[in-house]
């Protein structure tokens, strides 16, 4: 399930799947943001390139018509319109390997500093997730498979925030604040509505 070109870092039950999430129905920006440009590149192109150098194997979560084209990794979400955290649930259920790094297509940021650093956190922990100041970034984290279960039984009882099902694993995480310690200011700068870009 490699991008093509790409060639595994690792191999076995230690590896990572990287997972890109495209997003609903993008409402607000008015188009497919996972096709919007950023500086000549897709919000999608530029995710699964800061993904792949860095994970075994790659996964969107996504409109296999219109996200296709990357190549045969692009999976329909299972729970469509239960928001990120129905996403989520999708890449864990499809990851090859148990660690999982989920990347929000709409966070142009992020860069690989930051998914280096998630591949950092505690192997025990469920999730392992940049904070700043208790401000949660889950849609730049790392999850680990055991916590599909627990997502969905939130799913199942109406809870669809991802930062509510965090509360019921074993998450640590990590004080990372754009633009302090070397990071950049729009590390977590995400891309909702025309206005953002």
């Amino acid at each position: 399930m490699n991008r093509p070109g790409s060639s595994p870092l690792w191999t076995g039950a230690q590896g990572w799947t990287g997972v890109v999430l495209t997003g609903g129905k993008s409402s607000r920006m008015g188009q497919d943001k996972a096709m919007l440009e950023v500086n000549g590149k897709t919000l999608l192109d530029r995710a699964l390139d800061t993904l792949q150098p860095l994970v075994n194997d790659l996964l969107v979560i996504g409109d296999p018509e219109r996200h296709g084209h990357v190549g045969p990794f692009v999976i329909a979400d299972d729970l469509p319109g239960m928001g990120p955290l129905g996403g989520i649930v999708t890449a864990l259920r499809y990851a090859i390997h148990d660690r999982v790094i989920v990347l929000a297509c709409d966070m142009p940021g992020i860069n690989g500093s930051l998914i280096e650093r998630l591949k950092q956190g505690d192997a025990q922990c469920d999730a392992f997730i940049p904070q700043c100041d208790g401000k949660r970034e889950p849609l730049a984290a790392m999850y680990h498979r055991r916590c599909r279960v627990v997502f969905e039984a939130s799913l199942a009882e109406g809870k669809w925030k991802v930062t509510d099902a965090l509360d019921r694993v074993q998450a640590s995480y990590v004080q990372i604040c754009a633009g302090e310690e070397g990071w950049p200011a729009d590390l977590f700068r995400n891309l909702n509505s025309p206005g953002d870009l």
